[in-house]
């Protein structure tokens, strides 16, 4: 197979570049498809793990709202805001993916989406103006803006 006639291959490159890194060989990214369902395409297109990701974000100060530190550990938090950082915009739907594509590079509010340890889902959110970045929970409906 011609890795040039691949499009999930070319969706990988194009993914790896975007995070300013070098993407998988191609029989190394074909390994990876093998044994995966039709549905799971989870992490296939991202760099492999050992290659540290460029930050594409400033997040500025981070905070959290009240119920966001009773319900999600630091440690998620802090990890939530690395991969957020990097352009990896966890589970948004394909149109907040894009509107945060496009909010990273004209400028404009990103927000992304975790899940705990806990199972709760929670949005890692940065301001238009990068002044600051929130962690919050669906309950916190007096969010500044409203939730995604």
């Amino acid at each position: 197979m011609n890795p040039f006639d691949d499009a999930l291959y070319r969706i990988h490159q194009f993914q790896a570049a975007r995070r300013a890194l070098p993407p998988r060989d191609y029989w190394e990214f074909l390994q990876c498809l093998t044994g995966r369902s039709e549905t799971d395409l989870s992490q296939l297109f991202l760099p492999p793990a050992e290659f540290s990701s460029k930050p594409v974000v400033e997040v500025g100060p981070l905070w959290a709202t009240p119920s966001a530190t009773i319900h999600v550990a630091w440690y998620e938090m802090l990890e939530a805001v690395a991969v957020h950082a990097t352009g990896h915009w966890g589970a948004v739907s394909p149109k907040q993916w894009l509107a945060n594509d496009r909010a990273v590079a004209n400028g404009g509010r990103i927000c992304s989406a975790h899940w705990g340890l806990r199972g709760l889902k929670f949005w890692v959110i940065t301001e238009p103006d990068r002044s600051r970045t929130t962690i919050v929970m669906p309950e916190d409906a007096w969010f500044p803006g409203g939730l995604p």
